[in-house]
């Protein structure tokens, strides 16, 4: 497990070319500046970023330009990935049937997401049933957790001390993962919201505080291609298997973690103290505290299971294996 190349990401951002505050060329700016190696760019329904040229390498920094999609009503965001064109129709199936096709990836986009009872904090949830060709699920997704149930009682709180209201990945995102499979990825939905006017106006959830959070650890067979094209290959193909995990910078460093499965164990590789809790089908299966090292669990279970290190009682990393 061990000789695999580690990709930090932060996928899931908007720039100023859809919901966004900022451009392309400043949102890079603050990736290169957090020091991850991978920034995934997502606005709604348009491939601006990629078509004015932002996608493939910056000083270091890998920009995956793609897209967010969403159905009709507003419903069934799709992250994509490796394509150069969109398709033209509304209807998920087709959506996600385009992208396959295009060689590119499709990911589920907060398909649990609860709404908040507040003007603006409407939710934007999964609707479909038994939908194939998906590449995974984004079950952790920083803003949803954090709107979720949001009022006029608790905003003030929750604007303070945001970190308080992300502390784990969404169950019930977790199990649609589940019936999934593919990559479980985390994301910052990051948009920068701006209130107010004028030298009044003040940024809430800016992108270097969001890129400090929710990262996606990306695991390649290879270093990556100095080739832009070859790289985004590789990228969206290790995804579409599967191999990353999330972590919640904010815990610390998550970098060398691995899990794998084999008939009747999993492996993982701590790279710091924290409790392991071993999930499948919403039941915990093994838990306790470790040291740093490689641990082994005997499972008798089949199927997929999410595991979890937990710092501080909220989740530092979390992984999806199958």
């Amino acid at each position: 497990m061990s000789s695999l190349i580690e990709k930090n990401a932060i996928l899931h951002v908007h720039t100023d070319a859809s919901d966004g505050t900022a451009s392309a060329a400043e949102v890079i700016e603050e990736a290169l500046s957090s020091g991850v190696d991978v920034l995934g760019i997502n606005d709604h329904n348009t491939l601006q970023a990629r078509d004015e040229g932002f996608g493939g390498w910056h000083d270091g920094l890998y920009v995956l330009a793609g897209a967010e999609l969403e159905d009709q009503f507003e419903n069934n965001h799709l992250l994509v990935y490796g394509v150069d064109r969109l398709p033209d129709s509304h209807d998920t199936e087709e959506q996600i049937n385009f992208v396959n096709r295009s060689g590119g990836i499709c990911i589920a986009a907060h398909p649990t997401e609860t709404a908040g009872k507040l003007r603006g904090t409407r939710s934007y949830p999964w609707t479909l049933d038994n939908v194939s060709g998906l590449s995974g699920v984004e079950i952790w997704n920083y803003m949803s957790g954090w709107k979720a149930g949001i009022s006029v009682f608790n905003a003030p709180r929750k604007l303070l001390f945001p970190d308080r209201y992300v502390e784990h990945p969404d169950p019930a995102a977790v199990e649609f993962w589940e019936a999934t499979g593919g990559c479980a990825i985390g994301g910052p939905d990051a948009h920068s919201f701006r209130y107010g006017f004028g030298p009044l106006a003040v940024n809430v959830f800016p992108y270097g505080m969001l890129f400090g959070r929710l990262r996606t650890h990306i695991l390649l067979d290879r270093e990556l291609s100095d080739s832009s094209n070859e790289a985004e290959i590789q990228l969206i193909t290790a995804l579409g298997n599967g191999k990353c995990f999330i972590s919640n910078h904010l815990y610390g460093d998550a970098t060398g973690f691995r899990a794998s499965k084999t008939d009747g164990e999993i492996v993982i590789d701590l790279p710091g103290k924290g409790e392991i809790v071993i999930n499948r089908s919403g039941k915990i299966i093994r838990k306790g505290a470790y040291s740093p090292g490689r641990h082994r669990f005997d499972i008798t279970e089949d199927g997929r299971f999410c595991i979890s290190v937990i710092r501080e009682g909220r989740t530092w990393i979390s992984c999806g294996i199958s």
